[in-house]
């Protein structure tokens, strides 16, 4: 009779504890610069609120937190990176800003550096990395490939290239509109989905 309780007990707690975890949203950080903070849009309006939306009509259960500001710099992006993305997060968008780093005085060499150790703290920590490649055309992008391509390869990480033609942005030709956003964030739904697929259950 003790035994059989105690298996109805040990039954009830693993039910319970798999209900638990079904029910969690699994927790996206979008990190990054203006571009991910929806500069020149309202917040709702910017990708990575559209992402979460477009992710949950499709039935998954995620919580996206926008940790985009303004201005910074890849160096500003490593000295955040612990505070901005807290345990328990499963999967980071990671975007930077060249022109925010050239308007610093950071050399391109340091920007890769800097985007090298900020990915290797984030594969240390059991995150998935999404790291977002953008440019003004595809020659630019494939710079973008070549500059970063030791660590993409040595990470084995996931990237998505993003094309900015003048047509996409705003009048300040430098951030999107809130129709490129909508773009933005639809062209991320596979990616994404298929990084969800690889965080442990």
């Amino acid at each position: 009779m003790h035994r059989l309780r105690f298996f109805t007990l040990l039954f009830t707690l693993f039910a319970a504890s798999i209900g638990n975890a079904i029910g969690e949203e699994l927790q996206i950080v979008c990190l990054g610069t203006s571009f991910t903070n929806g500069k020149g849009v309202f917040r709702s309006e910017a990708w990575p609120a559209k992402l979460e939306a477009n992710l949950k009509t499709e039935g998954l259960s995620v919580q996206i937190i926008n940790q985009g500001v303004n201005g910074d710099t890849t160096r500003d992006l490593k000295r955040r990176l612990v505070k901005a993305v807290p345990e328990g997060t499963s999967i980071v968008i990671l975007e930077y800003a060249i022109g925010n780093d050239r308007r610093a005085g950071i050399a391109i060499e340091e920007t890769v550096k800097n985007v090298d150790e900020i990915v290797s703290q984030l594969v240390s920590r059991k995150m998935q990395v999404l790291l977002v490649m953008r440019a003004k055309d595809a020659e630019g992008l494939k710079r973008r490939a070549e500059q970063f391509k030791e660590t993409i390869s040595k990470f084995g990480i996931s990237t998505i290239n993003i094309e900015q033609p003048d047509s996409s942005l705003l009048a300040d030709r430098m951030h999107p509109t809130s129709e490129a956003h909508t773009q933005i964030a639809a062209s991320m739904v596979t990616p994404v989905k298929a990084l969800i697929a690889k965080v442990p259950l």
